[in-house]
C-alpha cells in the first residue's frame, strides 16, 4: 500500500508541474505593460524662438503659442 500511495503522489506532482508549465505558456503577456508607445503629443512652435513645445506646456497669448511666459511678453507683434 505504501508504494501505491508514493506512486500516486509522484504522478500527481508530475501532473501539477506539467499543468503549471502549460498554463504559463498559454497565458497572454501581462496587460499592464504597454505593448506600444503612447501616441506623440501635439507640438506647437514658439513664435519668439522657434522651439517646439508640447501643446499642454505651451503658453498662448494674442493667438500665438510660446514656450514660456517670458517669450510671450518679449514678442511685440
Amino acid at each position: 500500500m505504501g508504494q501505491f500511495l508514493r506512486l500516486v503522489v509522484i504522478l500527481f506532482g508530475v501532473w501539477l508541474v506539467l499543468r503549471l508549465l502549460k498554463r504559463s505558456r498559454l497565458e497572454p503577456p501581462d496587460s499592464s505593460s504597454p505593448s506600444s508607445p503612447p501616441p506623440p503629443a501635439d507640438m506647437l512652435r514658439c513664435e519668439y524662438c522657434g522651439i517646439f513645445v508640447p501643446r499642454g506646456e505651451a503658453v498662448t497669448a494674442r493667438g500665438h503659442a510660446y514656450c514660456s511666459g517670458e517669450h510671450a511678453d518679449r514678442d511685440n507683434r
